[in-house]
């Protein structure tokens, strides 16, 4: 349990890990939408990723898909493209044109080097600005959307480059009230946060799943006090970053862009994360 703690504090501040070259340009920062009024298919876009929340209907049923992907950009002429990888695609392109915000996705069979199916418009998706994010989408991924929006969301992506950096800005982020400790409500907000990269993000939800992600925030208290049991030395009943990195120095000293020291294995690390958080359920009356 307490090794698996020491793991676990690791990814609460750099769970989202990735080694960007180019930040999206800020012409595509927002929420774009096929129609504003509804909340069928959405993109939210910052420098550090994506956002996107799509439903789909059959014949009995309506589902909702909630995707999140942080990314670096490249450029391709007149088109912008960032990682696909979470809808299965290679890359998606975009660009705008007159306001409208255009979208093709690279399909994983596209050969490398060719861009004969940005030439094809019926592949092409369009997507207007709108002035807000939809509720929906902010009640249930507020801190999701802010944490792309933060600066540690940057600065852990060149998390090799400058670890100390990361943990700052990562821990400001967490320290809503400034006090320079997190109190339950604050740990519980990094909860939130692991649950959704490890066990929500592009999952396929009906109305009643949707509940389901609601829910599943519940088990974020006991992750905080698990946390603060292992953690807060001095018994304030809150984590100075002092406390969260004590006897932890050697994290310092990883290397994450050297693939021959270290392995990520991103299924891996949620598979573990949500057989943590099944056990975190039935141990939750004695905690």
């Amino acid at each position: 349990m307490r090794n698996f703690l020491s793991f676990f504090i690791v990814i609460l501040f750099f769970p989202f890990l990735l080694f960007a070259e180019n930040v999206i340009p800020k012409k595509f920062h927002g929420t774009w939408s096929n129609d504003c009024s509804k909340e069928q298919d959405v993109f939210i876009f910052s420098e550090s990723g994506y956002f996107n929340l799509y439903q789909s209907q059959d014949e009995i049923e309506e589902y909702t898909y909630f995707y999140l992907q942080l990314t670096d950009s490249t450029t391709y002429e007149d088109w912008t493209s960032v990682d696909g990888d979470i809808f299965d695609f290679k890359k998606v392109f975009m660009k705008l044109e007159t306001n409208v915000l255009e979208i093709v996705f690279e399909d994983l069979e596209n050969p490398d080097g060719s861009y004969d199916f940005l030439i094809n418009t019926n592949n092409t998706l369009t997507y207007k600005k709108c002035d807000n994010t939809p509720a929906s989408v902010t009640l249930l991924f507020g801190e999701v959307l802010t944490y792309m929006n933060s600066k540690a969301s940057l600065s852990c992506s060149n998390f090799s480059l400058n670890k100390a950096k990361c943990f700052e800005d990562m821990f400001n982020f967490l320290d809503v009230s400034g006090n320079k400790a997190l109190s339950n409500a604050e740990i519980n907000r990094a909860s939130k946060l692991l649950v959704f990269f490890s066990a929500i993000n592009a999952q396929e939800f009906d109305e009643a799943g949707v509940f389901g992600v609601m829910s599943s925030y519940a088990i974020t208290p006991l992750l905080t006090k698990v946390i603060l049991n292992n953690f807060d030395f001095d018994n304030s009943s809150d984590l100075k970053l002092e406390e969260i990195l004590q006897d932890r120095e050697s994290l310092f000293d990883l290397d994450f862009s050297n693939n021959d020291q270290i392995e990520i294995d991103n299924q891996k690390i949620n598979n573990q994360i949500k057989e943590f958080i099944n056990k975190l359920q039935g141990l939750g009356s004695f905690l």
